[in-house]
C-alpha cells in the first residue's frame, strides 16, 4: 500500500510539474508581449537601443511572476485533477479503497514549493527588478527629457508645466500646447500663459529645462481677464527645475519586506502605502499555497456531465480573486477597512472555500 501511494505521489507530482512549467512559460511570454509593445514606442520614437529595452524587459520579470506563480499553480493542479476526474482514475482510485487524503502527499511539497518561490520574487525579485528598472528609466530621461513625455495625454510632472504633445519622430515634439502656471499668483484668478507652437524639442541640465519651440503663438492671461496674443517663429521656454526634480524618490515595492517594516515603524502617521506594500509581499505567496489546494479541489468536484474547460475554469476563479483583491487594496487604502487587514480578506475567502470544496471531496 505504501508502495503504491508513493507512485500514485510521483506520478501526480510529476505532470503538475510540467503544467505548472508550462503555464508559467506561456504566461511569461504574453505578459511580456503585452509589455513590448509600450516598450516599442522608445524605440521607434526615441532612438532607445534594443539592448536597454531588453534591460527593461528583464527587470519586469519578478513583478510578473509575483502573479503568474500563483495563476500557474492553480491552472498546474487543476489540470491535472481535471484530467484524474475525467479520465475516471479518481473513481478507480476510489474503487480500490484509496481515499482523497492521499492527494496532499504530493500537493504539500509543491504548494510549500510555490509558497517559498513567491515569497523569494516579491521579497528580493520585485525589489531588485523594479529598483533596476526605475533608475535605468531616470538615466533615459536625464539625456533624453522627451521620454519622459507620452504623446496624446497631457503631462504634468513638470511641475507648473502641463505640456500635450500630439506626436514624437525622432525627438521631435509635434502638435504641441504647454500651459505655463504663474506661481506667484495666489488668488482666485489663475494668471498664467498658454504656448501653442508647430514644433519642438527639449534640452536639459542639472536644474533646467529649456523647450525650444518653433512657430506659434502665446497666449497670456492676466489679472485684468484680457488675453494678450503674441505670435513667434522661435521661442525657448526655460524651466528652472527644483533640487528635488533630479533626484528620483523610491516607490513602496522596491523596499523588502523588513525594509517596509521600518519604513512602517519611522512613518506612522503616513504609513499606509508601506502597509499595503509589506502585506502584498505577504498576501501573494500565501494565495499561491491555497490556489494549489483550490484547484485540486475544484478539479475533483467538476462534474463528468458539466464538463468546464479547466484552463477557463482556473482563470474565472484568478479573476474572481484579483477583482476582490484590487477592492481589498482600494478599501485599505481608503481606511474602509483596516489597513493591516484589508489585503488578507480574499485569500481567507479563498481558504474558506477551499476548506469547504476538500470536505465535500473526502465525504462524498
Amino acid at each position: 500500500m505504501f508502495i503504491k501511494a508513493r507512485l500514485i505521489s510521483y506520478h501526480i507530482l510529476k505532470e503538475i510539474l510540467i503544467y505548472f512549467s508550462l503555464s508559467c512559460l506561456v504566461f511569461l511570454f504574453l505578459f511580456l508581449m503585452g509589455k513590448i509593445f509600450d516598450l516599442t514606442r522608445l524605440i521607434v520614437l526615441h532612438h532607445i537601443g534594443a539592448g536597454l529595452i531588453f534591460k527593461l524587459l528583464f527587470y519586469t520579470i519578478p513583478y510578473f511572476l509575483s502573479y503568474i506563480i500563483p495563476i500557474s499553480a492553480l491552472l498546474s493542479t487543476l489540470l491535472t485533477f481535471l484530467r484524474l476526474n475525467h479520465d475516471r482514475e479518481f473513481i478507480a482510485l476510489k474503487t480500490a479503497g484509496i481515499t482523497p487524503k492521499i492527494f496532499f502527499s504530493p500537493l504539500m511539497p509543491f504548494a510549500f514549493g510555490v509558497l517559498f518561490l513567491t515569497l523569494f520574487v516579491t521579497s528580493l525579485g520585485i525589489p531588485w527588478g523594479s529598483s533596476a528598472a526605475r533608475d535605468l528609466i531616470f538615466k533615459i530621461t536625464q539625456k533624453k527629457a522627451e521620454v519622459a513625455l507620452k504623446p496624446g495625454i497631457f503631462n504634468d510632472r513638470i511641475p507648473g508645466l502641463i505640456i500635450y504633445v500630439g506626436k514624437i519622430e525622432n525627438g521631435v515634439l509635434k502638435d504641441v500646447f504647454i500651459y505655463q502656471e504663474d506661481k506667484k499668483n495666489k488668488g482666485w484668478w489663475h494668471k498664467g500663459q498658454v504656448i501653442i507652437a508647430k514644433s519642438g524639442c527639449l534640452a536639459k541640465d542639472r536644474h533646467r529645462l529649456v523647450i525650444h519651440l518653433k512657430k506659434g503663438c502665446i497666449v497670456s492671461l492676466q489679472e485684468d481677464k484680457e488675453a494678450h496674443f503674441l505670435n513667434y517663429n522661435q521661442y525657448n521656454l526655460v524651466i528652472n527645475l527644483p533640487k528635488s526634480f533630479g533626484q528620483r524618490h523610491k516607490n513602496p515595492k522596491e523596499y523588502s519586506p523588513w525594509r517596509l517594516w521600518q519604513m512602517i515603524k519611522r512613518h506612522p502617521k503616513n504609513a499606509t502605502p508601506y502597509i499595503l506594500a509589506f502585506h502584498r509581499k505577504l498576501v501573494l505567496p500565501i494565495s499561491a499555497l491555497i490556489f494549489v489546494y483550490l484547484g485540486a479541489a475544484l478539479g475533483l468536484k467538476e462534474s463528468q456531465e458539466k464538463r468546464m474547460g479547466g484552463i477557463t475554469l482556473g482563470l474565472l476563479c484568478f479573476i474572481i480573486y484579483q477583482i476582490l483583491f484590487s477592492a481589498a487594496n482600494s478599501l485599505g487604502e481608503t481606511h474602509v477597512l483596516p489597513t493591516h487587514l484589508s489585503l488578507w480578506i480574499p485569500n481567507i475567502m479563498a481558504g474558506l472555500f477551499t476548506i469547504y470544496l476538500w470536505h465535500g471531496v473526502i465525504h462524498d
